[in-house]
C-alpha cells in the first residue's frame, strides 16, 4: 500500500505481511496437516506492542503429533481451538474433532470452542491431536511481546518464524 500515517499499524497482505514460521519444527521436522504458524504481532513488527499474537489451522492430524512437547513461557498465554463456522449457530457449540492438552502433566480433552488460560511459569504441553473432523483454527496470544520458550530447561525465542537458542 502507500505510505499513509497509520499503514504501518496493518499487518495483512496488503500492507505488511505477518511472519510464516519455518515449515519445520524446532527438531527439524517437516510440518504436516495444518497451515504454516503466522504470527500478526510480535516484537519484531511492532515494537512498541506487548502481545505475541500467532495462528495457524489444522485441517488433519499432523504426522509430528504431538506437535510440541512440555514448555515454560515467562508470561501469561492464552490459547485457543476454533472450529471453522458451517452453519448459522454454530460457531458457539460447534465440535471440531479432539485433542489432549497436558498441563503440569494432567491431560484435558478439548473438543469444541475452548480458550486454555496458562499463566506464566505454569508448565503446559505437549498438544496432542487425536481426531480432526472439521478445520479448526490453533492461536496462541502470548501477554508479553517476545515469545520465549523452555524446552528442557533451554530458553528458545522465536525469530522471524524460527526457534532459536537465547544465549544464556
Amino acid at each position: 500500500m502507500g505510505s499513509r500515517k497509520w499503514d504501518h499499524l496493518f499487518i495483512s497482505p496488503s500492507y505488511r505481511p505477518p511472519i510464516l514460521d519455518s515449515i519445520y519444527d524446532h527438531m527439524g521436522n517437516l510440518k504436516t496437516g495444518r497451515t504454516l504458524g503466522q504470527t500478526y504481532a510480535n516484537n519484531e513488527l511492532f515494537p512498541e506492542g506487548n502481545v505475541n499474537f500467532s495462528l495457524s489451522w489444522f485441517y488433519e492430524i499432523p504426522a509430528v503429533n504431538p506437535i510440541v512437547g512440555e514448555h515454560v513461557h515467562d508470561n501469561d498465554e492464552l490459547i485457543f481451538f476454533m472450529p471453522s463456522f458451517n452453519h448459522k449457530d454454530d460457531d458457539v457449540n460447534a465440535v471440531w474433532g479432539e485433542a489432549t492438552v497436558y498441563i503440569e502433566g494432567e491431560p484435558y480433552k478439548v473438543t469444541d470452542n475452548c480458550c486454555i488460560y496458562v499463566p506464566g511459569g505454569i508448565p503446559h504441553g505437549p498438544f496432542e491431536w487425536n481426531r480432526i473432523d472439521r478445520p479448526h483454527l490453533f492461536l496462541t496470544v502470548m501477554l508479553g511481546a517476545d515469545y520465549i520458550r523452555y524446552i528442557d530447561g533451554i530458553k528458545y525465542h522465536q525469530r522471524n518464524g524460527q526457534y532459536v537458542k537465547a544465549d544464556k
